[in-house]
């Protein structure tokens, strides 16, 4: 499997059972890399350890962050194999990659199985992943370090110019907790009314870009 941009890789696996129980094509994966960090930070495959707990699949499947449990649109059957680093998850529901956006909570089939998924984010990683908001953010900051991810202010969704957002770095469990909240707090708004919102931001680094 050919990567670019790899900041982080996970230890590789003595013995092929902690993959036991997943789905051919993420076992094979795993396999051949226990997981990585791929495109600057752009995309994250988990894998299978219990340490570090950013890079644990077990802990956002079934553990602590159960994302299952944290978003109404992922059922626990769902296999929560990635992010992107904005906190969108990728799960797989019966072989196809479908992608939950965190910030309004709302999922899509992507239309593709892993391998094919893999496939076409090496082929073109900017457009394929939507990584735009990260080449600013290592423009101006540097690299996003593994355990990280971009966290915006104000979310995503709330913003029509994606160049008056403020970008920061922000622990993932942080971040995916606050957009899981955030998710949650919006759901039932109808589109296009106006809302209040008191913000609280999840704990992170100094860095703040505008």
């Amino acid at each position: 499997m050919i990567l670019q941009g790899v900041t982080y890789q996970g230890p590789k696996l003595e013995t092929p059972e902690p993959l036991i129980g997943l789905p051919d094509d993420l076992f094979e994966i795993l396999w051949q890399v226990n997981g990585f960090v791929a495109y600057a930070g752009g995309l994250h495959v988990r894998g299978a350890v219990s340490q570090p707990d950013w890079h644990s699949l077990d802990y956002y499947r079934s553990g602590e962050m159960a994302l299952h449990k944290l978003f109404d649109a992922i059922e626990e059957s769902d296999v929560p194999f990635g992010q992107d680093y904005l906190g969108n998850q990728f799960i797989l529901r019966h072989n196809v990659v479908w992608k939950l956006r965190a910030d309004t909570g709302e999922i899509r089939s992507m239309g593709v199985n892993l391998p094919q998924f893999l496939d076409e984010a090496r082929k073109d990683p900017i457009e394929y992943l939507e990584l735009q908001l990260l080449a600013r953010y290592s423009e101006v900051v540097g690299m996003l370090e593994p355990g990280q991810l971009v966290h915006t202010i104000p979310p995503l969704c709330m913003s029509r110019d994606q160049g008056n957002l403020a970008l920061k770095p922000a622990p993932v469990s942080n971040a995916v907790s606050f957009l899981a909240h955030f998710a949650r707090q919006i759901a039932d708004v109808p589109e296009g009314t106006e809302v209040n919102l008191q913000l609280f931001t999840p704990e992170d680094g100094p860095e703040t870009i505008h």
